[in-house]
């Protein structure tokens, strides 16, 4: 009995070792514009990534299967980060939340706003009335909202300050 839980333990143990070295190893794609940190992106083996290559005018969404040294295993491609010209990142850039919230916020406040003037002219008044200040200010609310919803970051371009790397770090 102690010798089939031994076996068990020592074989749990060296599958558990043989199993380390791909779980330290960490494969990403970094899209970087200059040095700062705050601008870049990374995307990991198993995203969606969709690109513009100096091939095609359109753009092609692949799953990432592998990366390597100088290659990105695509499901149906295989790239140099040289080939690719830009990257779709509306759906990746945390920064497009943000200002997507901020859109939304101005649209809500837009709705409260005219709402708000609606519900009052019908107590007090007895009849629907909205003042043109308030109207003026629920365009201004709705234009800042659209506006904002329109500034969201939608491609990064290969130029010389942006470059797409491929990271490939291994544990000790």
């Amino acid at each position: 009995m102690k010798l089939s839980v031994f076996k068990i333990l020592a074989s749990t143990l060296l599958i558990f070792i043989v199993s380390v070295d791909n779980i330290c190893a960490q494969k990403f794609i970094l899209l970087q514009k200059g040095s700062r940190q705050k601008t870049s992106l990374k995307y990991e083996i198993g995203e969606l990534f969709t690109y513009k290559s100096k091939n095609n005018d359109y753009y092609i969404t692949d799953v990432i299967k592998d990366i390597q040294l100088d290659i990105i295993v695509l499901s149906e491609n295989i790239l140099k980060p040289e080939d690719i010209t830009a990257v779709d990142v509306l759906n990746k850039d945390t920064r497009n939340g943000t200002l997507q919230n901020l859109s939304y916020m101005s649209y809500g406040a837009g709705v409260i706003l005219l709402s708000a003037e609606a519900i009052n002219s019908v107590y007090h008044d007895k009849s629907l009335s909205i003042s043109s200040g308030v109207l003026v200010g629920t365009g201004t609310l709705f234009a800042t909202g659209f506006v904002l919803s329109k500034l969201r970051y939608r491609h990064f371009k290969n130029t010389k300050r942006n470059k797409i790397q491929l990271v490939i770090l291994y544990g000790d």
